[in-house]
């Protein structure tokens, strides 16, 4: 735009003067040139609105795994041992039990596979009552998986750590509260319970065991004092089987005070009855 001016304002002159203004719109141009150039050149270094500035990438910088790392992380992974509640025999029904231990303070281990290698899941106490579940053969002997009763925790237990026999069974209907004489032997407490005036059961607690176990009674005449005489055995979960004798001293109408004799294998208690 500037040479065409320059050519139009020097249409105007003489030849002389025209050479002249030629030269200087020429420099005029060149001087433009120039300014436009370090204009563009200023613009595009400076730096860009704060808004335009682009945004960080995030970077992962886990490392890449190696060969040797992904075949390791390929390897067949080993098959699952066999689900403890399904190894060995199922006992239809489930049966009652005790723990039993040489010390009356022992921790029995309860194992989660029927092995003494295998992982302690917890343990239970002489005299625990438990369910027997299923039953397995190791190369220790006879194991049980059982439940116990009182938190319902299953596992693995040693065959000789459990007692079957020497467990108190439920209590029959006839044997009620209210019918019951209740009395001290050394150390073991005994209930024994009567239905229509004779005496049919006894229980025995274990004072430092906890252990519960059971004699049933049956009529064996009268003493020579003519009163009624009961005998029956009784197995603890320590182990034996011992003899039970029970006298009822009201001589046949137990109740409202009477008294009762009992002797465990030459242990001997009373008890009153309510």
């Amino acid at each position: 735009m500037l040479a065409g001016v320059c050519l139009r304002w020097g249409s105007t002159m003489s030849k002389p003067n025209q050479l002249i203004a030629l030269g200087l719109c020429c420099v005029l141009s060149v001087s433009a040139i120039a300014c436009r150039g370090r204009q563009a050149v200023e613009e595009a270094d400076r730096p860009p609105p704060e808004d335009e500035l682009p945004l960080d990438l995030e970077v992962d910088e886990t490392p890449e795994q190696d060969a040797a790392d992904e075949s390791q992380s390929a390897a067949p992974t080993p098959a699952p041992a066999p689900r403890a509640e399904t190894t060995g025999t199922a006992l239809s029904p489930p049966q009652a039990a005790q723990l039993i231990a040489a010390q009356p303070g022992s921790r029995i281990n309860l194992r989660s596979q029927p092995s003494t290698t295998a992982s302690a899941k917890g343990y239970g106490l002489v005299g625990d009552p438990v369910q027997l579940l299923r039953s397995a053969q190791g190369s220790d002997g006879t194991w049980y998986y059982v439940k116990f009763e009182r938190s319902g925790a299953e596992g693995w237990i040693r065959g000789d750590f459990v007692n079957i026999a020497g467990r108190a069974t439920p209590l029959p209907p006839t044997a009620r509260p209210e019918n019951s004489c209740k009395g001290l032997a050394e150390a073991m407490t005994f209930t024994a319970y009567h239905s229509d005036g004779r005496f049919t059961l006894v229980r025995f607690v274990n004072l430092e065991t906890q252990n519960t176990f059971d004699s049933t009674l049956s009529r064996q005449g009268s003493n020579t004092q003519g009163q009624p005489l009961y005998q029956g055995s009784a197995s603890p979960p320590t182990g034996g089987t011992y003899r039970v004798e029970l006298v009822d001293l009201s001589g046949g109408t137990p109740g409202n005070g009477s008294q009762v004799a009992i002797d465990y294998n030459g242990i001997s208690g009373r008890g009153s009855c309510p």
